[in-house]
């Protein structure tokens, strides 16, 4: 009886840890939503933040969490998780492509359903979990609570590196599509400019147009206007040319160019983080200097690491929310927006929870409780926020989907039940090793 009620006090504890922690979520989100709505941030100030998140302070987390556990051995015990991730973001990701193919969605809700939110907000709900008391019960014995929340961070974020790079090369393709579409199903956008910048050959033709026009037809003072903009849109074309430096790689190496810069070009700030964590984790001489407290560059380095690396998770999480107010919304559609949030908070989940109960403490993987549980966690909850991001970098409408994130994070608090049932199946592959 008192084994019973200890084991429903825990899953209120868990319920109400995760609650807490998607309450916390929210209201980070809601402070940089309002901010950005009474003007403190613009467009281009929020973009600029958000790059910085994913440039600079993630890559520091990265390294700052992943380091000490990015050893040989630990690779080795812990390799389900990022191959978890894979697997499953891919299955996700099919089972979106199934619904846009039966269901006629836009090709966004493909991403939307295979692309789980895989840094900030699990990060914010471990965190509550630590002071909930539940992170106590996923400890290896002998283990601190402080302990055991940064080895779920570093695992974390080992799956985020998958996650991340995964999407990086396969969300934009899949996402352009939408304007392929777009374009096809409206004859008249087919001889519409496209937003953004133009290219240098359409501004010395709109100038020199501009020009002949003003010239012949016009004498007032609209002509001139257009005039001096055409001539000054032709004026920034043409200095930016001017201002580029001209360098050419010598000749001996020059068959190096293309493959170097292409190699350069898809590795992502994320992946060089996981590349330097992995480089420090695994050298000893480095590993001492770096991560050790006693190391000769711990207090100055790694310091300055770890203060760059907290900044990630509550300003990443600030900006989405500045984004969400900035970006013009439109409403996504009732079957879309339902169809994506039943395959991230039900079928995902499901699949999860059952993935864990089939396979957890029959030795296919590490017998340990926190990485069952984050089996659990990977691939569940709302959308990553980058969809705005990728949808503005292939230039498709950004509005449905803000409008779709708008939802789902609303109803993020959900990831409460899923936590809940997460503990439940985790305590009792438990008792097959006890």
């Amino acid at each position: 009886m008192s084994g019973s009620t200890n084991s429903s006090g825990m899953l209120l504890s868990t319920f109400s840890g995760a609650f807490q922690g998607s309450i916390s979520v929210l209201l980070t989100l809601l402070a940089g939503y309002v901010m950005a709505r009474r003007g403190y941030l613009n467009h281009q100030t929020v973009r600029n933040v958000s790059k910085l998140c994913t440039t600079l302070f993630l890559p520091c987390l990265i390294i700052e969490e992943m380091g000490p556990e990015l050893t040989a051995r630990k690779l080795s015990i812990v390799w389900i998780i990022p191959l978890w991730g894979l697997v499953s973001t891919l299955f996700a990701h099919a089972i979106g492509y199934l619904g846009k193919r039966v269901m006629k969605l836009p090709y966004w809700t493909v991403v939307a359903c295979g692309r789980p939110n895989s840094n900030a907000l699990p990060l914010l709900l471990l965190q509550s979990l630590e002071h909930t008391g539940v992170l106590d019960t996923l400890s290896q014995d002998g283990e601190s609570v402080s302990k055991t929340l940064d080895r779920a961070k570093s695992l974390i974020l080992l799956n985020a590196i998958v996650q991340q790079t995964f999407t990086f090369q396969l969300a934009p393709t899949i996402m352009a599509r939408d304007d392929g579409q777009k374009h096809d199903e409206d004859p008249e956008s087919q001889g519409r400019l496209r937003p953004g910048p133009g290219r240098l050959t359409s501004v010395v033709q709109d100038s020199e147009r501009v020009g002949l026009l003003h010239d012949n037809d016009y004498d007032g003072s609209e002509g001139s206007d257009e005039t001096r903009a055409g001539e000054s849109a032709y004026t920034r074309a043409v200095d930016d040319i001017a201002d580029k430096p001209d360098i050419h790689w010598p000749e001996r190496i020059k068959f190096l160019e293309k493959p170097l810069k292409k190699t350069c070009n898809s590795i992502s700030p994320v992946l060089l983080g996981a590349i330097i964590a992995l480089i420090i984790g695994i050298t000893p001489p480095l590993h001492q200097a770096v991560l050790d407290e006693d190391g000769a560059l711990y207090s100055s380095i790694t310091q300055s690491i770890v203060n760059l690396g907290e900044l990630f998770v509550v300003l990443q999480t600030f900006t989405v929310g500045a984004e969400l107010a900035i970006v013009r919304s439109s409403h996504p559609g009732v079957l879309a927006t339902s169809w994506v949030l039943f395959v991230r908070f039900i079928i995902m989940p499901a699949i999860a929870l059952l993935f864990v109960w089939g396979t957890a403490g029959r030795g296919l993987y590490v017998d340990d409780k926190l990485v069952w549980f984050l089996l659990v966690l990977i691939p569940a909850g709302p959308s990553a926020m980058l969809l705005v991001s990728v949808a503005e970098i292939v230039d498709i409408n950004q509005g449905a989907i803000a409008g779709y994130l708008t939802i789902a994070y609303l109803i993020s608090p959900l990831m409460a039940v899923v936590c809940s049932l997460g503990l439940s199946v985790v305590t009792s592959a438990a008792e097959r090793i006890s």
